[in-house]
């Protein structure tokens, strides 16, 4: 599906720029995950990686053997690939929709990251089918990490996108009127958030287990989650 706020690149990367969606933090935050979970070089596989701004710093900080990212943008793709050459390490960008770019993968990584992109499947069945795609590539020792937008338990969708807006509108101080227009509409149009116990949920039903909460911020919408293998 197409959506103009992607496709316009510049106003996302502009809530980058400004870290509006706390990407540095969360980021750092699992930074210091992997280094004390690994002592030797991790592969990652990234949904949804976008234009790669929000996680160079962690990538070039931590030891890094593959990288391999998924997004359907490619104004952000062609960005992410110039970016790509600095790391030095054996890279693939790929444009296509999850599932099935899933289903073309044959490595299995270490950590598998969603990073605000399975808050735009609408279904649930769809999160759940992508975290199951996602599973299979999924190291014994690797984890998932979820960096995504939560709604509070049971608020309907119409109170969530409420809160939402009001909050941009209060901290989203850098975006003009008609760029607060275009991200307004595309989450009004593309965000589909649920809990984080739903979460939790559909990931056990994914065959995922050790739920935890690593990082959320102040005003409780955006969170760095976890999910580890199921024990055989």
């Amino acid at each position: 599906m197409s959506d103009q706020l992607f496709e316009e690149w510049q106003v996302y990367e502009k809530l980058v720029i400004h870290d509006y969606m706390d990407h540095s933090v969360f980021f750092k935050r699992l930074q210091t995950e992997i280094v004390e979970r690994f002592e030797r070089p991790v592969a990652i596989l990234d949904l949804g990686c976008g234009d790669l701004t929000p996680i160079l710093s962690m990538l070039a900080n931590v030891p890094l053997r593959q990288y391999v990212g998924i997004d359907e943008s490619d104004a952000a793709l062609a960005l992410a690939s110039q970016r790509l050459q600095a790391l030095h390490v054996p890279s693939r960008l790929i444009k296509g929709d999850l599932l099935a770019s899933l289903a073309e993968i044959e490595d299995s990584f270490d950590i598998i990251l969603a990073s605000f992109s399975l808050h735009h499947l609408a279904d649930p069945a769809d999160k759940r089918r992508t975290l199951e795609a996602a599973r299979q590539h999924l190291d014994p020792e690797g984890f998932f990490a979820l960096i995504d937008v939560f709604s509070a338990e049971d608020e309907p969708r119409d109170q969530y996108l409420e809160r939402w807006i009001k909050h941009a509108e209060n901290r989203y101080v850098e975006l003009q009127a008609e760029e607060k227009e275009l991200l307004f509409n595309h989450v009004r149009a593309r965000d589909f958030p649920v809990s984080q116990a739903t979460f939790q949920a559909l990931g056990r039903q994914a065959g995922l287990e050790g739920f935890a909460v690593l990082l959320e911020d102040r005003a409780k919408l955006n969170a760095l989650v976890t999910f580890h293998l199921r024990s055989l």
